[in-house]
């Protein structure tokens, strides 16, 4: 039987094939580190996935030796990743460095007991320092105090254990004048707690002075900026060269991992071969191989994990209907022709690569597979946001988007910075996907059918077929079965919860937990303060959703011009508090305004206000909180409960304020 899956383990090494055509880049870098002067530090920057360490693997061989031949330097691996799970950070940069030292007193077969008891001791005195700072890491942020602590000189310090380092390296040395030096592998300190990867290196950057030295790390910059927030706080134009120098004060020399460069093509048309996808047949059809290379660079792109999910995904799908079609005793003799043939192909990859790059975009799909239908009442099922008049307008001028299927794609995008940087890409895709769907409806039907459906019909038939096969493929499959919980304990709960923590907050105000039917609830307040309203949608694509609603009282436009300040409000009477700076400007609405920011990029959370102008000459503002969760139980995990109960208090707080105006 053939191989159906492709495992998602690096290159073990320089023995095994290049599929990415890497080499140039490998040798490159192979002859910087044998010829450069030590002690240096090489940062291997990309993202999850991106090959870093298939090219540590690659160098270790080279520079290294296996066990077919001898290499010009020690080598040391230590995989950080595995000594950060189960532990604190503060045991986790202990541990590394006893893998480092351990694993260089290991290289001298001939180290004596009282080299080692020294190193023990040593060790013995960082743990203690470590210990005794653990209370300093909370309060300078970033462990400063532990640094402190162990990069003073003297005893039981960072300055000490480097300095016993130092020593055993030159004897090592000595020893074997074949080897010019050890090169120290560090891997996955991109998968560890970006705040403990930044301890990690200012620990290490003491360290990484150690002559006739290497240092070897897979990072990425992205995740030494998340880990100096707490530092820095969040980059921005002002305080991106702190960051900068953080990064080029440890790191000598950044080699940023060449992806856009990797030749994915030949390795996908291979790989789809042996899963049986693509038939010898396919290798000369110019067309459908530039569509398949198109559909990959627009979803997965070259990242080779990405790849690799993105074939397992479509053997998988193949083994499934290979069986049903044995089961129901379809052989499958029945050739179609081949334009629909090579469509089913281009939809299936297609698909399957909008569900591993773009899962929203994926669920949009099984909410309505006939893209082209997607509209108003699709983009609220999803709780897309609307978008102002202008950029509406703006966009129709656009044929990239200037149908209404394309607008709601581009308010999806906009909810999310990745798809927002590849919004462009999906309609691309997607209108490809129009074109050789219609295409390869012609040549089956003709022109001049009399009963031909319309497109979006079309479109429709041709991605039902194809979306069926992906449901057991992806985090939440398409079926759309209700979910099984108790609605009105739901909600009396969720009243219960925020109505105590509204009681707590205005202990002056009498609220109240709204009666609760099975899809409805809220808080009632006393006075002449309006009511919170919570709606429950019904379950829909394995989602729960919840609405929260809440109006302030009505006051004349003439007392408020400066809530009015958009020229257009009598044209537009209903109109997004984020579309108009102005007013979200106003001390009032900063508090709510920098909270639906923060939220914007969860998709699990969308808050909107409205400012509504009524022909009596009076106006209000709407309040509206969206809260989606797969299940039940998720509104009451600690974090969700106080974005709801944060969001509550913000909302009542401005609904005060405004009626005491």
């Amino acid at each position: 039987m053939a191989n159906t899956t492709i495992t998602d383990i690096p290159r073990r090494g320089a023995e095994e094939q290049d599929k990415f055509g890497l080499l140039a880049y490998e040798r490159g870098l192979e002859a910087f580190l044998r010829g450069a002067s030590t002690p240096i530090t090489v940062a291997l920057q990309g993202e999850w996935g991106s090959g870093k360490t298939s090219l540590m693997n690659v160098l270790r061989d080279d520079l290294c030796g296996t066990n077919d031949k001898e290499g010009e330097y020690y080598s040391v691996w230590i995989n950080t990743w595995e000594y950060s799970l189960m532990k604190n950070s503060n045991e986790a940069l202990l541990q590394i460095l006893v893998k480092m030292a351990s694993e260089v007193i290991s290289l001298s077969r001939s180290t004596s007991d009282e080299v080692i008891n020294s190193f023990k001791k040593a060790f013995m005195g960082v743990g203690s320092a470590i210990m005794r700072n653990m209370g300093n890491k909370v309060a300078d942020g970033l462990g400063d105090g532990i640094l402190e602590a162990l990069c003073k000189d003297g005893e039981n310090s960072i300055a000490d254990l480097r300095g016993k380092l130092q020593i055993q390296i030159n004897e090592c040395l000595k020893k074997n004048n074949v080897k010019k030096g050890i090169i120290f592998f560090i891997d996955d300190l991109d998968r560890i707690d970006p705040p403990v990867a930044v301890e990690l290196l200012e620990l290490l950057k003491n360290v990484f002075t150690l002559e006739h030295c290497i240092f070897v790390l897979a990072i990425d910059y992205d995740v030494v900026i998340k880990g100096l927030k707490p530092k820095f706080g969040e980059l921005n134009e002002k305080n991106e060269r702190e960051f900068r120098s953080f990064f080029d004060k440890i790191i000598q020399v950044p080699f940023s991992m060449p992806v856009s460069q990797y030749s994915t093509k030949d390795y996908i048309i291979d790989e789809l071969k042996k899963i049986g996808i693509l038939d010898s047949s396919d290798s000369g059809d110019v067309d459908l191989l530039h569509n398949i290379e198109l559909t990959e660079q627009k979803t997965i792109g070259p990242n080779p994990r990405s790849i690799k999910r993105f074939l397992n995904t479509l053997s998988l799908i193949k083994c499934i209907n290979d069986a049903k079609q044995q089961l129901s005793g379809n052989k499958g003799e029945e050739k179609e022709i081949s334009q629909i043939r090579k469509l089913k192909i281009l939809l299936n990859l297609a698909i399957v690569g909008i569900q591993v790059a773009y899962p929203k975009v994926y669920q949009l799909l099984c909410l309505e597979s006939g893209f082209t239908m997607w509209n108003d009442a699709i983009a609220s099922k999803m709780g897309i946001p609307h978008i102002d008049e202008q950029t509406k307008e703006r966009l129709k001028k656009d044929s990239r988007f200037d149908e209404d299927w394309e607008l709601v794609l581009y308010r999806l995008c906009q909810t999310d910075k990745y798809l927002n940087n590849n919004a462009l890409s999906i309609s691309e895709l997607l209108n490809l996907l129009r074109e050789k769907i219609l295409d390869a409806y012609r040549a089956q039907h003709g022109t001049s059918d009399s009963e031909e459906l319309s497109e979006s019909d079309i479109i429709t038939d041709f991605m039902n077929d194809q979306m069926s096969q992906t449901a057991v493929t992806g985090f939440s499959a398409g079926d759309k079965t209700q979910l099984e919980y108790d609605k009105k304990k739901l909600m009396r709960d969720i009243t219960a919860h925020l109505c105590r923590h509204v009681g707590e907050v205005w202990k002056d105000v009498n609220f109240k937990p709204k009666r609760v039917v099975s899809t409805a609830g809220g808080i009632n307040t006393d006075g002449d303060y309006s009511n919170m309203v919570i709606y429950q949608n019904q379950p829909e694509n394995h989602k729960i959703r919840l609405q929260f609603r809440l109006d302030t009282k009505q006051v004349e436009q003439t007392k408020y011009p400066e809530y009015l300040v958009s020229e257009q409000y009598n044209e537009q009477p209903n109109q997004r508090l984020s579309e108009l700076k102005e007013v979200s400007a106003l001390p009032m609405f900063v508090e709510l305004m920098k909270t639906r920011e923060e939220l914007l990029s969860n998709n699990c959370y969308y808050i909107e206000a409205e400012r509504r102008v009524l022909n009596n000459g009076r106006f209000y503002f709407q309040f509206w909180f969206d809260v989606i969760f797969d299940d039940s139980s998720a509104f009451f995990e600690p974090r969700s409960l106080q974005t709801m109960k944060n969001v509550t208090k913000i909302l009542f707080d401005i609904l005060f304020k405004f009626h005491k105006m």
